[in-house]
């Protein structure tokens, strides 16, 4: 009630639900990279030599001569971030045509999610959901904008005199190879680095994507929301993901003034 409520003080009215999907293969590159050797400089004693290419190496903590069994790196998989954006900007696409048909000016409310429902090993559904809202007594509907955001969040970001432009994905993907540490080898105790920067570079990566999509399409985003994931790979290896959903917005008027909150207070005694 509270969403058609906000909705309705826009001028906006419900035009239906609206659905996009896909089911899609998701690849990945850095892990078969790594095992037929492209990578280069193969693994050496002492963790002397490792990949070339990797973004940061992490060499065996034993120093024991035994480099090739506990060698372990971290690598960005550009390959796996495509695929998985793809996928959520196709399910996004076919909402938004779905939003079209119903003749809405725009779609709120809109959630992502993404999971292997269906198919077999790496075959993911990924499914974006929202409401179809149109202008009432407005102009006819162009391309219909896309958000995440709630009718009372959109109410909101209108009083401060920006609009939203469109909903964006921004992915970040770690291929992580654990050397003898990060696997837990209790022989050699102490902190484990190569998980956390791994995690920190995803972040970093989606981050990046965030700040050129607002560059390009608007003026900054907004209602940001940040998921990690752990996918399994090639042997002991895995892909350390960060995926960040938001909503790019253009600001129409420089003169508004953020109206003050309405006070709220408990009624229990």
């Amino acid at each position: 009630m509270a969403q058609s409520g906000a909705l309705r003080r826009l001028g906006l009215a419900p035009a239906g639900f609206v659905l996009g999907t896909v089911v899609m293969q998701v690849v990945s590159s850095a892990g078969a990279a790594a095992g037929y050797g492209t990578l280069g400089g193969g693994y050496g004693a002492f963790g002397t030599t490792g990949p070339s290419r990797a973004a940061a190496r992490y060499p065996c903590a034993h120093m024991m001569g035994y480099g090739a069994d506990h060698w372990g790196y971290n690598i960005e998989d550009t390959a796996y971030a495509a695929s998985l954006s793809y996928g959520y900007e196709t399910a996004v696409t076919r909402l938004r045509d779905e939003a079209r048909t119903l003749g809405a000016h725009g779609v709120v409310g809109i959630e992502l999610t993404v999971g292997d429902l269906v198919g077999g090993y790496a075959s993911w559904t990924f499914r974006a959901t929202g409401t179809a809202v149109v202008l009432v007594n407005g102009p006819p509907p162009g391309e219909p904008f896309t958000t995440g955001i709630t009718g009372q969040h959109l109410e909101r970001l209108i009083a401060l005199g920006y609009a939203p432009a469109t909903l964006v994905t921004a992915v970040g993907a770690m291929y992580v190879q654990p050397n003898c540490r990060t696997r837990g080898d209790f022989t050699v105790p102490g902190p484990v680095d190569q998980i956390p920067q791994a995690i920190g570079a995803a972040r970093d990566r989606a981050r990046s994507v965030l700040h050129q999509a607002a560059t390009v399409h608007g003026d900054g985003v907004v209602d940001t929301r940040w998921s990690d994931r752990r996918s399994p790979a090639f042997g002991e290896g895995w892909i350390q993901t960060a995926v960040a959903i938001g909503t790019v917005v253009r600001r129409f008027d420089t003169d508004r003034t953020p109206a003050a909150p309405r006070p709220v207070v408990p009624l229990r005694p």
